[in-house]
């Protein structure tokens, strides 16, 4: 790509955004697909350096699924150092289980991996089936109304609502009443920024509000971990994802003083965990839950096929189906076109874009069918997904909605995924550790909602189109620029079958 001395590649990208539309609030995430369409023969090599100083660090977006599971899944590198050191540092203090790095790390994932296992999961669904249940009446207030509802508010209360009875075992309510302890962190992801933002920066009151917020939110969650820490040995049944951590922390420091007094230190470093739990597990699960319900509004023959699999696993009957999985939530494992329909929707709508990590001294990547190697040392290593899951060249038909090719069996087959190719979660030893509690969210709620009610984007006809959507992907001033979200919130009615 043309590179200025003093604009770096800046004046390209501007010109790009210019010639393909991008919108104002478009995702940024997308830039680098709109790069791979203007520089074809470029990011063929598999990688592509990018000079955006000071709007963000000098990097090297890696197009090629191969050369990305060499320093995502081979040799998993750590984060990049201004996560943990920049962006995140006011949030959790760069100390949570997406940021630290090393045997603190490993110490984490492998005190929470319990929690978030499928068969602990499983055990919760009892739980998650009461929060989904106000979830399908408030559709059904709308449906009677037949007003128009912004379909991500909904959706981003009752993800919320789920993931509170997941990791805190409390009913937090946020679809029928303001929560202090989410509102308080929404305000502070608001001041969170992933790349140059004056506004944000040079905020005078941006510290002292962040000191704040984290007193805030830290005195809501504090109860909570001590009435865990007094009464988890009580519980019976299912145990929460707090109750498993502070189970592991005993059995591993085998101190079991800690069931009265927990050290403060440990609930400091809890804190900042929940605190990414809560935002990462109902945000982009949100974002995923409405997109879903918009594409089967837009595809009626997918609609169909979900609803058949619902109706052979849960029988006709519409309204026993909440008792039904109650009694054995492994029915939502019999679905796997539900399945299916959640990695096809994160596909095409990635909420994270990728990996960002640190290489070291000496670190190459290696194209696999060139062998040409590119040295990564001291820029930011991006594995650019969302380009890759938008790439004809690895996904035949790229821009239909089609779950059936996650059905497919047959590597001979096109429509059969490339391996290292589909990676919303990301991939290798840091792959999201709650994937598993969004397959399993997901699935419940599409059980209990998909036969009762149609639901069709309601965007103005003069509405602005990007990427050939009306409902493409923006950057939410209200949650930061962490995660992608839907232009509008995502209008939509919702009507009775």
């Amino acid at each position: 790509m043309p590179h200025s001395f003093l604009f770096g590649h800046l004046l390209v990208i501007a010109k790009i955004t210019m010639k393909y539309k991008i919108p104002r609030d478009g995702n940024g995430q997308w830039i680098f697909h709109h790069i791979q369409l203007e520089y074809p023969e470029i990011a063929s090599k598999g990688i592509m350096y990018v000079d955006v100083w000071p709007i963000a660090y000098p990097m090297i977006t890696v197009y090629h699924p191969e050369m990305m599971a060499q320093f995502i899944q081979e040799h998993s590198l750590p984060k990049y150092w201004a996560m943990p050191q920049v962006e995140f540092k006011p949030f959790t203090g760069g100390e949570d289980i997406i940021n630290l790095d090393g045997p603190d790390w490993k110490l984490a994932r492998t005190m929470f991996n319990p929690g978030f296992s499928v068969r602990n999961l499983l055990s919760l669904v009892p739980d998650m089936i009461e929060e989904a249940l106000v979830f399908r009446e408030r559709l059904r207030m709308v449906a009677s109304s037949e007003e128009v509802v912004k379909l991500e508010d909904y959706t981003t209360n009752v993800t919320v609502d789920i993931i509170g009875r997941a990791v805190l075992g409390t009913r937090l309510q946020t679809q029928v009443k303001e929560n202090r302890l989410m509102s308080t962190m929404q305000s502070q992801l608001q001041l969170i920024y992933l790349e140059l933002n004056l506004t944000k920066l040079l905020n005078p009151l941006r510290p002292l509000k962040h000191w704040i917020y984290n007193r805030i939110i830290k005195n809501e969650l504090v109860p909570y971990i001590q009435a865990t820490a007094q009464n988890y040995e009580k519980i019976e049944g299912p145990k929460t994802i707090v109750a498993l951590a502070l189970i592991s922390y005993v059995e591993e420091t085998q101190d079991y003083s800690a069931r009265e007094n927990i050290p403060a230190d440990f609930v400091d470093r809890l804190v900042k965990h929940i605190k990414i739990f809560m935002f990462a597990g109902h945000d982009t699960t949100a974002t995923t839950l409405a997109y879903i319900h918009y594409l089967l509004g837009k595809h009626p023959d997918k609609a169909a096929k979900l609803r058949a699999e619902h109706d052979e696993v849960l029988g006709p009957n519409v309204a026993a189906a909440a008792d039904l999985i109650r009694a054995d939530p492994t029915l939502l494992n019999k679905m796997p076109y539900s399945i299916a329909v959640l990695r096809e929707t994160l596909r095409l709508f990635p909420p994270v874009g990728g990996s960002i990590r640190q290489s070291s001294q000496g670190h190459f990547l290696t194209h696999p069918k060139t062998g040409a190697r590119y040295p990564t040392y001291g820029f930011m290593l991006q594995s650019s997904a969302s380009t890759l899951l938008r790439d004809p060249g690895y996904w035949p038909d790229v821009e239909s909605f089609i779950p059936e090719r996650f059905m497919v069996r047959d590597e001979k087959d096109p429509l059969h995924p490339v391996k290292n190719a589909w990676r919303p979660f990301e991939m290798g030893p840091r792959n999201c550790i709650g994937q598993d509690l969004v397959s399993v969210e997901i699935r419940l709620i599409l059980a209990l909602t998909a036969r009762e009610f149609e639901i069709e984007g309601a965007y103005p006809k003069d509405a602005p189109s990007w990427m050939g959507d009306k409902a493409y992907q923006v950057t939410d001033p209200r949650v930061g620029a962490a995660t992608a979200h839907i232009k509008g919130r995502l209008p939509v009615r919702v009507k009775f079958r």
